[in-house]
C-alpha cells in the first residue's frame, strides 16, 4: 500500500466524520427550535445553544469543503466557464448583492462593531474579509467571516456583521458548488439560518434582511417569502447610493408575490 493510498483513507475517514458531525449539528438545531417551542429551555440557553450549532456547522462545512478539494483530481480550469459562472451569479442576484455587500460592508476602521475594539487582530481579520467578498473571493472571505464569529463567540460577544456575511457568503458559495449554478440547499439553509441569527442579534441592521430576500428570490425563486426581508431592508435605511437599487430589487419582489 502506497503513502499516497493511506493518506487518501485517512482524509476519507476524517470526512465522514466530519459528514456525521454535520449530521449531528443539522439535527440539533431542528430539535433545539422543537424544544423551544415545546418550552423545555429557556431563551437564554436557547441562545447560547442556537449561536454555538451554527458556528461549529459552518466551520464542519468548511472543513468538508477542503477535505473534498484535497481528495478531488487535479484538472484543467476552463477559464471561460468559471468567468461565466461569476458573471452569472452576479446577474442571479440582480446585481444588487455585491453591491449591497460593497455598501454596507465598507465600514471605516474606526467604526465599532460588537465586541472589537481598534487596532483588534479580528479587526483586521475582518476588513480582510471584506476585502476578499470585494474581490470575489468568497471562499477566503467566507473562512474569514467564520473565524471572526467564532472569536467573537470566544469572548462571550455576538457580532450580527459576522453572522451577517457568514450567511451571505455561504449563499455565493451555493452558487458555485462543482462549477455549476446548481444551488446547494444545505448551504442556503444554514445561509438563512445565520441571517436570521443577525436579524434577531441587531434588528435594524439592514445587511441580513437584504441578503435574505436576494436568496429567498434569486435562489429560491419564493417572491412571497423574500417580500418581508425585503420590505424590512427598506425600512433599515439601506446607503444612499444604493437606494435606487434596492427599490427595483423590491419592486420586481412585489411584482412577483403579487402574481
Amino acid at each position: 500500500m502506497t503513502a499516497s493510498t493511506i493518506k487518501s483513507g485517512e482524509r476519507l475517514d476524517r470526512l465522514a466524520e466530519l459528514e456525521e458531525e454535520r449530521r449531528y449539528l443539522l439535527r440539533s438545531l431542528k430539535d433545539l427550535e422543537r424544544e423551544r417551542a415545546a418550552g423545555d429551555v429557556d431563551d437564554d440557553d436557547y441562545q447560547t445553544l442556537k449561536d454555538g450549532y451554527t458556528v461549529r456547522a459552518a466551520a464542519v462545512l468548511r472543513q468538508i469543503e477542503e477535505g473534498r478539494r484535497a481528495l478531488a483530481p487535479e484538472r484543467q480550469r476552463n477559464w471561460k466557464r468559471t468567468i461565466a459562472i461569476v458573471v452569472a451569479s452576479a446577474l442571479c442576484a440582480a446585481g444588487i448583492g455585491f453591491a449591497l455587500a460593497s455598501a454596507f460592508g465598507e465600514r471605516g476602521s474606526s467604526d465599532e462593531i460588537t465586541g472589537l475594539n481598534p487596532g483588534d487582530s479580528t479587526r483586521t481579520k475582518l476588513a480582510n474579509a471584506r476585502a476578499a467578498l470585494a474581490r470575489g473571493e468568497f471562499d477566503r472571505a467566507n473562512q474569514l467571516f467564520v473565524e471572526v464569529d467564532q472569536e467573537e463567540l470566544d469572548r462571550g460577544n455576538e457580532s450580527a456583521e459576522a453572522r451577517a456575511y457568514v450567511g451571505w457568503t455561504f449563499a455565493l458559495l451555493a452558487r458555485q458548488v462543482s462549477d455549476s449554478l446548481v444551488t446547494d440547499d444545505e448551504r442556503l439553509e444554514l445561509s438563512l439560518l445565520a441571517l436570521d441569527q443577525a436579524i434577531e442579534m441587531e434588528p435594524t441592521y439592514a445587511d441580513p434582511y437584504c441578503f435574505a430576500a436576494i436568496i429567498e428570490f434569486n435562489f429560491r425563486d419564493d417572491a412571497d417569502a423574500a417580500l418581508p426581508y425585503v420590505e424590512q431592508c427598506e425600512a433599515n435605511n439601506p446607503p444612499a447610493d444604493i437606494s435606487s437599487l434596492v427599490e427595483s430589487f423590491a419592486e420586481e419582489i412585489r411584482a412577483a408575490a403579487d402574481a
